[in-house]
């Protein structure tokens, strides 16, 4: 078994970086790729909750 690292090395740039990605995306600053990739996969979703009655056959819902 691989043990887990719950808090990889990084370096300062990155740490920069990833605040600021973070922030963005919660603003939903969002490029149009992003937005598309979102949109489709609330697509999928919503498919499959339908074909399965409202219920998450990943989790067993």
């Amino acid at each position: 078994m691989i043990p887990s690292n719950p808090n990889p090395p990084m370096k300062k740039s990155e740490v920069e970086h990833f605040r600021l990605e973070m922030a963005r995306r919660m603003r939903g600053d969002l490029t149009p790729q992003e937005r598309h990739r979102i949109e489709q996969a609330n697509e999928t979703y919503n498919t499959i909750m339908k074909r399965n009655g409202g219920k998450n056959p990943l989790f067993g819902f």
